[in-house]
């Protein structure tokens, strides 16, 4: 029995990790989901930017283009798996998000 106790221990610690990561992963997921369901054409760039700094498993950069911006929002803790997209006209007004 001395001997089985280490490896059980082992073995609970690892289904302990790999739960926590699979709810870390999926929380991560559907921040980024619901989200960009909240940048609807019209919005502004700041409102965009105010909710996304809410976000607690969020990084997002912005990208310049020729007919206007975009920013990108993923999350490390999904491995980028899933990213919102937000294209922004020259004004900086939501043009069209969505999730890829």
């Amino acid at each position: 029995m001395k001997h089985k106790l280490p490896a059980m221990t082992a073995s609970l610690g690892a289904l302990i990790l790999s739960a926590l990561a699979v709810f870390v992963w999926n929380e991560a997921r559907k921040e980024i989901i619901f989200l960009c369901g909240n940048f609807t054409a019209g919005v502004s760039e700041e409102s965009v930017v105010r909710q996304l700094d809410t976000g607690n498993f969020l990084r997002y950069r912005r990208e310049a283009g020729a007919s206007g911006s975009r920013i990108i929002a993923d999350s490390r803790y999904n491995l980028g798996t899933y990213r919102c997209c937000i294209e922004l006209d020259r004004e900086g007004v939501v043009k069209q998000a969505y999730v890829e």
